[in-house]
């Protein structure tokens, strides 16, 4: 077994994103926008989960490996409006076909450029500190719900048979 050598935490989140090429030097971006979900976040990166690895008939991360004036720009929608949008610089350092979705997606492993005490990390990492949250609550309660037979079962077995 392996240990994990992440300098941050990360936190399995479902964080919808529009991804796009982004030409630091022109400070253009570049071709279409890209619909994803981001399922693992750390201040210092995320996982990316797409349908597809191109964009715009250019490949996700040897299009960012082959020219460092191109970068991925996340656009996070907060609380579900338009108006709050968060925008996020990463590069992909890897990606790999998810072989255990039934979709055939493409996960891709992103390092954000923004420091980690930026405006928008902060918001992103709140963001998903809650989405865990919520996410342990919902389990919590699922599982909860699973063991109550089995809790009443043993109850009335260790209380000699009788329910009372």
């Amino acid at each position: 077994m392996t240990s994990d050598k992440r300098r941050a935490k990360r936190v399995s989140v479902e964080l919808p994103v529009k991804v796009s090429f982004f030409d630091n030097k022109k400070k253009t971006r570049t071709g279409d926008v890209l619909s994803g979900c981001i399922s693992d976040f750390s201040p210092l990166g995320a996982a990316l989960t797409v349908d597809t690895i191109q964009l715009s008939g250019k490949h996700l991360f040897y299009t960012c490996q082959d020219n460092p004036d191109i970068v991925l720009e996340l656009e996070f929608e907060i609380s579900g409006s338009p108006e709050e949008i968060i925008t996020v610089p990463a590069v992909p350092v890897w990606f790999d076909r998810d072989l255990d979705s039934e979709k055939k997606q493409f996960s891709v492993g992103l390092k954000f450029l923004t420091n980690t005490r930026s405006p928008e990390i902060k918001i992103l990492s709140r963001l998903a500190c809650r989405d865990e949250t919520m996410l342990v609550s919902l389990w919590k309660k699922f599982f909860l719900l699973l063991n109550y037979p089995l809790f009443l079962a043993s109850s009335f077995l260790f209380s000699g048979g009788t329910s009372g």
